[in-house]
C-alpha cells in the first residue's frame, strides 16, 4: 500500500481507550472527557480494521492508549489480532502501572514486545510529572516483562526538565534499551518543547563518551537485546518505528533517538494511527483522515452474514486506500500556527 509520495504504509498505531490511571502533566493532567463506552470501537471492529489493514500491506501493529492496559479485556484484544493471517508483530505502549499483573497474559497472547514511557526515577519527581506515586509499580512491571522473556524499551520524553543521566544508567544496569523523543506541540504537550535530541546527545556524551550511529542486521521480531550484539553495517532499522540509535563509548546499550522536530523523518514515514473512536488519522499534525467507525456500523440489509462481511472488509479496504494515498507529505511541528489537530494526543493515540 503506498501513498501519492510513494511511502510503504506497514504500520498501524491503534488507540483502544482514551482513559489512562496517570495524569501526566505534558498529555492529560485534568483527566478527559468520558465519550462512553459505546462510542468506542469494539475489538471486533478493530478486528475488522486489521483484518483490512493487512490486505492493503498492514504488517505491523501497536497497541496504545491513554493507556492500554486500563481497558478490560486488553489481551483477548491482542490474542485475536495475533490470530489474523499476515500480522507480523503486535507491541504494546504502556505506562507499566499494570504491567506486572498482565506480563504472562500478554506473553501468552501473543505480544512481541513492549515499549514502557518512563521520564524520571526520582519518586517525588514522578508523583509530581505523573499525578500519581506509581513509580515501583512501574519498575516491577519492567522486571516482569523481562522475566516473562517479553523484549521491552524505555521511551522517556526529551522534556525541558529531563535529567537523563540516571535513566541511562538504569537502563544500562537492566540491559534495556532507551529512547529519548523529542515532546511534540500537541496539546499539553507544547507547553514542554524543550531541547533537541542533537543537544541531548551532546549531554550524554560529556558523561558516556562518544557516541556513532550504529545500525543492525536482525529479523525484527527478534528480541531487541539479542540486536545489540549483532552490529552489521546493513541499514535494518531495529523495530518499525523511526528511532536512530547510537552506541555511546561507555555503555553497551543503545541509546535511541527519535526526533520528530529537529530531525524530520517523514518522507520515511510509514505509519496511520487509528483513534480509539475508530478515526483513521494520516498524520499527527493535521485532522485529515476518515471515519471508519461510521463504515462499521453502518446498516446491511438483504444480505447473509458472509455477504455481510465481506462488503463491510471490501468498504473498509476502500476507504482505507483511498485515504492512505491522501497522507500528508509532512507534518508542520517547525510551524504550529499551520496544525489543523486540536485535540490532545491522548484522544489521538499515543
Amino acid at each position: 500500500m503506498l501513498d501519492q509520495y510513494g511511502r510503504s504504509i506497514t504500520y498501524l498505531r491503534i488507540s483502544i481507550t482514551d482513559r489512562c490511571n496517570l495524569r501526566c502533566k505534558y498529555c492529560m493532567p485534568d483527566g478527559v472527557t468520558d465519550v462512553g463506552m459505546k462510542n468506542i470501537l469494539t475489538f471486533e471492529e478493530i478486528w475488522e480494521i486489521v483484518r483490512a489493514g493487512v490486505s492493503l500491506g498492514i504488517t505491523h501493529v501497536r497497541i496504545t492508549g491513554g493507556e492500554p492496559l486500563v481497558r478490560k479485556g486488553c489481551v483477548d484484544l491482542i490474542r485475536g489480532i495475533r490470530a489474523i493471517p499476515g500480522v507480523e508483530t503486535i507491541t504494546m505502549t504502556t505506562n507499566g502501572v499494570l504491567l506486572r499483573t498482565y506480563a504472562a497474559s500478554l506473553k501468552e497472547a501473543g505480544l512481541d514486545g513492549l515499549n514502557v514511557s518512563l521520564d524520571t526515577l526520582d519518586f517525588e519527581e514522578f508523583a509530581s510529572l505523573a499525578g500519581r506515586q506509581n513509580l515501583k509499580e512501574v519498575l516491577d512491571g519492567i522486571q516482569a516483562a523481562k522475566e516473562m522473556g517479553l523484549p521491552v524499551k524505555i521511551n522517556a520524553v526529551n522534556r525541558k526538565e529531563l535529567n537523563p543521566i540516571s535513566l541511562v544508567l538504569y537502563a544500562q544496569q537492566e540491559k534495556i534499551p532507551l529512547r529519548f523523543i523529542e515532546m511534540m506541540p500537541v496539546g499539553y504537550g507544547k507547553q514542554y518543547v524543550g531541547r533537541s535530541n542533537d543537544e541531548l546527545r551532546a549531554c550524554l556524551e560529556d558523561e558516556f563518551g562518544k557516541s556513532e550511529m550504529i545500525t543492525y542486521q536482525a529479523n525484527q521480531k527478534k528480541q531487541i537485546s539479542h540486536m545489540v550484539q549483532t552490529l552489521h553495517t546493513k541499514e535494518v532499522p531495529i523495530g518499525s518505528g523511526p528511532a536512530v540509535y547510537y552506541r555511546f563509548s561507555e555503555l553497551t546499550i543503545p541509546v535511541g533517538f527519535i526526533s520528530a522536530i529537529h530531525g524530520k523523518f517523514c518522507e520515511s514515514c510509514n505509519r496511520v494511527r487509528l483513534t480509539a473512536q475508530g478515526y483513521l488519522k494520516l498524520c499527527l499534525c493535521y485532522d485529515k483522515g476518515i471515519d471508519l467507525c461510521q463504515i462499521l456500523r453502518g446498516e446491511e440489509t438483504g444480505q447473509n452474514e458472509k455477504n455481510i462481511q465481506k462488503a463491510l472488509n471490501e468498504k473498509l479496504t476502500t476507504a482505507m486506500r483511498a485515504a492512505i494515498y491522501k497522507k500528508p507529505a509532512a507534518h508542520c511541528f517547525e510551524h504550529p500556527e499551520e496544525m489543523t489537530e486540536i485535540n490532545e494526543m491522548v484522544k489521538i493515540g499515543g
